[in-house]
């Protein structure tokens, strides 16, 4: 039990550091008002409490609460009734819930308070145990959305530049995290790294060998962009078990860490069976966790890409064939819209082949459109648009 003295004094902690830091407006976008719960997950550290304090507190109208303050370790159901209590009493309409994944059966008291009408955000650094309580005890009653370290827009805000290949230089070796941009640190994505792979992952699925994780994750972070079998990865990480492999692959996503694409194709059967393409949350989050990757900057440009089709909630795909290949094929609200071909630069060694490739891809996909991106080109080669990455995104 936790006294409603301790959870006062906690609320009232929390709020002090509410304008502390350098912050910025993002660009999801969340209701005013809405008769469901909101709920907000990503990956640690991405800015999601900052996020639910810009929107909701600074109306005066809400009492936000983070779980995992170590004063609140043991919270349980029956505490709900005591933060409850202080909701009321302070006469306070929305209930702000940070980090919610810590405490057992939370769902079941959001259902109870969104039932007697106390508007309800909560948020979580894991999409798995979310979604699962969420889909038994909350269907159709909630808004989900993902946050994302900072895009290049709202990168540029933060830093107060302007659109520029210099600017985006900036951006593509530092990322997006919040807390690395204002205060650089070399260990900062090492120790963010562990802390998702042993807090989110090893303890809560009580996982035995939390090192055969963590090895997975840097072989991927260190293989951006790359094809990878689960059978192949057994081997190579001697892991005996590929239904290990493949649980540790769900674990990682969830987490936001990773992302995986499949190969396109108009077999669903044939999607679940071909290799897939990993990329990262964050490509500067990627080099400093990679045994390898930080010297390929087509593939760190490729990452980034991703991400941004990623936080638009595009389907993305990857494209080959016996002959050619196709970084990105973009599916919108069911229907083919893009196809996209990502690298450093075009030159004499590989502009036939990545004409060729797209234009393989937007045959086959039947795309109504295909693009380039590079670092700073542009042109225009037979009606396909060479676009420079800083400007596209």
């Amino acid at each position: 039990m936790i006294t409603k003295e301790t959870i006062r004094d906690v609320i009232a902690d929390q709020l002090k550091t509410f304008h502390k830091g350098k912050t910025v407006e993002r660009e999801i976008v969340l209701p005013e008002k809405t008769n469901r719960i909101i709920v907000i997950s990503g990956i640690r550290r991405c800015g999601k409490s900052t996020l639910i304090k810009q929107k909701y507190l600074k109306q005066d109208n809400a009492l936000y609460i983070n779980f995992e303050d170590p004063r609140l370790v043991g919270f349980d159901l029956n505490d709900f009734g005591r933060l409850e209590d202080i909701l009321n009493k302070e006469n306070k309409e929305w209930l702000l819930l940070d980090e919610i994944q810590v405490v057992d059966k939370w769902e079941l008291y959001v259902r109870s308070a969104h039932e007697r009408n106390i508007h309800v955000v909560v948020s979580g650094s894991n999409a798995s145990m979310l979604s699962k309580e969420l889909g038994t005890k909350l269907t159709g009653r909630y808004l989900q959305k993902d946050l994302f370290p900072f895009n290049y827009n709202e990168f540029l805000a933060f830093v107060d530049k302007k659109p520029s290949v210099e600017s985006f230089m900036g951006f593509f070796e530092k990322g997006g995290f919040p807390e690395f941009l204002e205060e650089p640190d070399a260990d900062y994505h090492r120790t963010l790294l562990r802390d998702i792979v042993v807090r989110d992952i090893a303890v809560r699925r009580n996982l035995p060998n939390e090192n055969q994780l963590l090895r997975l994750v840097v072989h991927f972070l260190s293989n951006i962009g790359k094809e990878f079998s689960y059978n192949k990865l057994s081997n190579a990480l001697e892991i005996k078990s590929v239904r290990t492999i493949i649980n540790y692959c769900d674990y990682l996503v969830e987490s936001y860490l990773i992302d995986l694409i499949p190969m396109f194709s108009w077999s669903l059967k044939k999607q679940t069976a071909n290799a897939k393409k990993v990329y990262a949350i964050d490509a500067a989050f990627a080099v400093s966790n990679s045994l390898s990757f930080s010297k390929d900057l087509g593939r760190r440009l490729e990452n980034i890409v991703y991400n941004k089709l990623r936080a638009e909630g595009k389907d993305v795909y990857y494209f080959k064939d016996k002959r050619n290949e196709c970084d990105f094929v973009v599916n919108t609200n069911g229907e083919i819209s893009e196809t996209i071909q990502v690298c450093w630069e075009m030159n004499a060694d590989n502009i036939d082949r990545e004409i060729q490739g797209l234009r393989a891809a937007m045959k086959e996909t039947k795309s109504p459109g295909g693009s380039i991106l590079t670092l700073n080109q542009e042109d225009n080669f037979d009606g396909i648009p060479v676009i420079p990455v800083w400007k596209w995104l």
